[in-house]
Formats: C-alpha cells, structure tokens, sequence
C-alpha cells in the first residue's frame, strides 16, 4: 500500500464540511459510552441502513465492536460543547449532558437534530477504523439546524444563514473579512485609524461572492474559513458581516499592509464596534478557539466553536 503523511490526509479530509454526530452504545456493564464522529453516512431507505466508522483506539472501542444496538445522535448548532465533551473529555461524560436511555436502552442525547437508534447490521474492517453498519429501529427528527464541521472549526448553518442580503432589504449590507498571514492581519490605515477589507453588498448579491470578488481582484490567494462576526449599526441602518480568513502570503496589495495581530489590539477603528471585534479576535486567536458574534454594535451573543474532533 502507498505510504502517505497521515497528519496531512487528515488535514485533506477535514476540508469535506459534514454534520457532527456523538454515537453512543451501552456496555456489557450497563455503562454507557459514546464519541463524537462526523463519519455518519446514511446508506439505505430500503431497507433503512446508516454507517459509522469507530476507530479502533477508541477506549470504548470493544463495546462498538461487539454491541448489539447504538444510537445516533445528530447534534443541534448550539451543542458545541457536548460535541468537545464526547472528543476530549477523560471523565463520566454522561454526568455532564441530557440523556435518556430509549426503547433499546440506546443512549439518546437531549436537544439533538435528530437521532437515530440502530440494531448492529454488519461490521467491517477498514483499516484503523471498523464499518459499523446499522439497521434503524426508530428515529427521531426535530426543527433544529445541525451542527457542521470542517478543518476550519465548528459552524451553522442556521447562523450563517443570517448573512444572506433579502433582494427587498433597505438595509446597507457590507461584507468584510479578517485575513491573517503569520500572526498579522491586513488592514488600510484611514484618518479614522486602521479599517478591514470590506465592500458594500449589492441586493440579491451574495455575501461571501461580494467579499471573494474584493479579495480576489487584489490579487490575494485566501482561505476562507467560517463567518466570524454579524452585527447591525441601527443608527444607519447598516448590517457587517466579517469572514476569518488565511493568506497563503504576505505580499503588497491595494487593500492595505499586514499589522501584527497584538498591535491591533489596541488600536481605535473607525468604529467602536471594530475595535471591540478586533478584540475579540486577539483574545480567540490566542486561545486557538473563535466564536461566531450575533447582534448590533452593542449587544449581542458570541456563539463558540471549538476547534477539536475525534474521529
């Protein structure tokens, strides 16, 4: 078999955008046990058949590998953190969500999208993983949206959803985005003080195709990751949605010169609202985990999305 740089594979199949699922079983013990996945693949209608993969390094591997029945649970956009419980906790982590157990004595995590409760079909090697397959017994479906997941972190759709610019609107929808490069971020200095890239929205334009359009001309080669920040300025009837963004390079550009990131930290922007965005952003990107801010130019919820899986 062609040897490949394992780290990197698992950077490349990370840049596939899929939904979070924590798959959960009880044990010969009576305990039950679960991970956080985001290899669920529905399979059949008829008969109805989805799959998992466990990993065999799963401590609760044998289990996965020998149970009769398991559970599904598809995690709703504000179950970031049973989503970390399930990849990175050490202790009871049934002690620390909503559960009940159903029919089948499957674990069923609380506030979920959906969840799926399956008997164990067939098992398959693959590699450092098993197929699981399974035979859905009963199902359950909610209207809440799911959570997603990629290399770039945790994101929803259901948020997300809120940068889409209505063709009728009258507000003055602007886009900007946060592009880094080596720990700097680009940004113009103005005789109102330091300003990210941005660009107003036509109505009907799409967000993200107005922001890719701005960048792309400057002839900056970017990564866009998740939408960062969505506020309003009331007073003028103004709505800002800001991307976070990689650079491949630090090169001369019309958009502005790259600024250390602890610079910008105390900087005044043109608006109070970026500076305190701006904030935000030097105290995430120094803890490794950025949140997804909701609101006006005062108020408003920070919504966070942690950056670990476990497959």
């Amino acid at each position: 078999m062609v040897s490949v740089d394992a780290i990197g594979l698992r950077e490349a199949f990370g840049s596939f955008m899929t939904g979070v699922a924590v798959v959960t079983a009880i044990g010969e013990n009576g305990n039950p046990v679960g991970f956080t996945a985001n290899s669920f693949t529905s399979v059949s209608l008829d008969p109805p058949l989805l799959l998992v993969c466990p990993s065999k390094s799963l401590s609760s591997f044998a289990v996965f590998n020998s149970c009769k029945y398991f559970a599904v649970n598809i995690l709703a956009e504000n179950q970031q953190d049973i989503s970390n419980v399930f990849a990175t906790a050490k202790d009871d982590r049934f002690r620390q969500v909503s559960w009940r157990g159903d029919h089948w004595d499957c674990p069923i995590i609380e506030g979920v999208a959906a969840s799926f409760c399956c008997s164990a079909h067939n098992r398959f090697d693959a590699g450092d993983h098993i197929i699981l397959m399974g035979g859905i017994n009963d199902f359950q479906c909610s209207d809440a949206a799911g959570l997603g997941y990629s290399r770039e972190g945790y994101f929803s759709l259901g948020l997300e959803r809120k940068t889409v610019v209505p063709t009728q609107s009258d507000r003055i929808a602007i886009v900007g985005a946060i592009i880094e490069c080596g720990g700097k971020v680009l940004v113009a200095e103005t005789s109102s003080g330091p300003q990210l890239p941005q660009v107003a929205v036509k109505k009907g334009q799409g967000v993200f195709g107005a922001i890719n359009t701005l960048v792309t001309s400057a002839g900056l080669q970017v990564d866009f990751g998740p939408v960062y920040s969505i506020f309003e300025n009331k007073n003028l009837d103004e709505v800002f949605t800001y991307y976070r963004c990689v650079a491949a390079e630090e090169k001369p550009n019309p958009l502005g010169s790259f600024v250390p990131i602890e610079d910008l930290n105390t900087r005044q922007f043109a608006s109070t609202a970026h500076s305190t965005m701006m904030q935000r952003y030097f105290l995430e990107h120094n803890r490794g985990i950025f949140g997804l801010y909701v609101g006006d130019d005062e108020h408003g919820e920070v919504h966070m999305f942690g950056e670990e899986e476990d497959g």
